[in-house]
């Protein structure tokens, strides 16, 4: 135990710990940013190069209170082959959905079906949350 380091979750951490880097890395330049209900994207913004998926900000509150969340809608194919490269995806999709970080889809597949930006219906991993992004951004301000 001693020689492992304890007893945490490391393969878990690990799983996260790539989505976090990936997000933190890429959240602005590889996400197209998706600014409205519709499922167009914004017109006027940059292109993204080598996308990985989109950006949705959200607005929340009030005044003093008001704050935003993104949410990212990853494509498969980068999520296999780009973010998780090397890593069974079987187990990387049951430790996401298991911590809450993905959203499952109505079909409980750790996909859901999504009408895309330029793309149509789609299946795609929406990333609601990632466990200590918060706190590391905290820390840069």
């Amino acid at each position: 135990m001693n020689e492992r380091g304890g007893v945490g979750n490391f393969e878990g951490d690990a799983i996260v710990s790539r989505l976090r880097q990936v997000i933190e890395r890429f959240g602005e330049s590889r996400f197209t940013r998706w600014e409205s209900a519709a499922a167009k994207i914004d017109e006027h913004g940059p292109r993204t190069i080598d996308r990985l998926g989109f950006r949705k900000t959200m607005e929340h509150g009030l005044g003093d209170s008001l704050h935003t969340t993104n949410t990212y809608y990853v494509l498969p194919e980068s999520w296999r082959s780009e973010i998780f490269r090397g890593m069974n995806i079987n187990a990387v999709n049951k430790e996401l959905l298991q911590r809450g970080v993905i959203e499952p889809g109505n079909d409980g597949k750790a996909s859901s079906l999504v009408r895309l930006p330029g793309l149509g219906t789609q299946r795609c991993y929406i990333v609601k949350t990632i466990p200590g992004l918060a706190e590391s951004e905290a820390r840069a301000a």
